[in-house]
Formats: structure tokens, C-alpha cells, sequence
């Protein structure tokens, strides 16, 4: 089983598409700060903090050293990655898992530090290929993130929109 560090961001993806349950019958231990969940729970983010109440997701609370090398981490970076964003970068580090991310500056940062990063889209694709969610309906869910925020990268969605309905 692969270790996932998610952000705010890509759980906030996964509620808005409906798809927190289908990720979790991937078979992933699902761990995020309590960083994070102040940030779920500013945005009433009540689905995915329900998968926190049922154990789905794991927190991993920042203690005093934790979050002093998280903000040590952040001056390294410089602008950019906020507090939150450096806690999730620091703790798939310590656990040696994948970032998942759809934060462009933190998903660079990562990558320069040899962290597996993925985002969105790339769970689409799991799910595709786990046969989880078949390819009109990702086509369907990925057409309603693109409505509710167009962070994503237009030519890599329209490459999957393509591929997801053609025959």
C-alpha cells in the first residue's frame, strides 16, 4: 500500500467531483496535517472532514519541532507555498510517500526535492484504470472541476477529455 499526502486542494477537488469514496477503494493510506483540516474546516469542507471522523484519512498533528521545520522550509522557498502547503511537502519527505497536489508552486518545490508528486488528473486516471470510474463519466467529472476552477492544465485535460470519449 503507497502512502498519500493530499492538501486541501486535491481533497477539495475530490469532494466537488464526488469522488473521495472511489479514492479510497484505491487502497491508499491517506494522511494529511492538521493544517489542513483548519483549512477544511474554514471552508466547510464537510464531506472530506467526514472522511477524517471516519478514519479514512489519517492527521498527522504538527507538533512545536514539526512546525518550526515546516516554517524553516517555507523561508527556503521563499514565495509561494504557504505554512499548510510546506506541513504536507514536509511530511511526505519524513514518510517517504507521494505528494498529492494541485498547487503548482508546491507540486515545484517537491519535485526539485525528489518528493513523487501527483495531482488530480492523475487520480482520474487511477480510477480509470482501477475500472473504478468509467471513461464518460471521468470525462463528466473532470468537465465540472474544469467549470468550478480553471487552475488545471488545459492541454493535458483536453488530451484525457479526447481519449475518455472517443469510441
Amino acid at each position: 500500500m503507497k502512502v498519500a499526502v493530499k492538501d486541501a486542494n486535491v481533497l477539495i477537488d475530490l469532494e466537488i467531483a464526488g469522488l473521495l469514496d472511489l479514492w479510497f477503494q484505491l487502497g491508499h493510506q491517506t494522511i494529511t496535517t492538521d493544517l489542513v483540516i483548519g483549512q477544511l474546516k474554514t471552508g466547510r469542507h464537510r464531506e472530506a472532514l467526514s472522511h477524517v471522523s471516519n478514519r479514512n484519512i489519517e492527521v498527522h498533528k504538527c507538533s512545536g519541532e514539526f512546525l518550526t521545520r515546516a516554517f524553516e522550509l517555507m523561508t527556503q522557498i521563499g514565495s509561494g507555498p504557504d505554512i499548510a502547503d510546506c506541513s504536507v511537502l514536509l511530511l511526505a519527505i519524513d514518510l517517504d510517500a507521494m505528494l498529492l497536489t494541485g498547487d503548482k508552486p508546491l507540486r515545484k518545490v517537491a519535485t526539485k526535492r525528489q518528493v513523487e508528486t501527483h495531482g488530480t488528473l492523475w487520480i482520474l486516471d487511477q480510477l480509470v484504470t482501477a475500472k473504478l470510474l468509467n471513461k464518460p463519466t471521468a470525462a463528466a467529472k473532470l468537465d465540472h472541476l474544469i467549470e468550478q476552477d480553471s487552475h488545471y492544465p488545459m492541454n493535458e485535460c483536453q488530451s484525457r477529455l479526447r481519449k475518455w470519449r472517443s469510441k
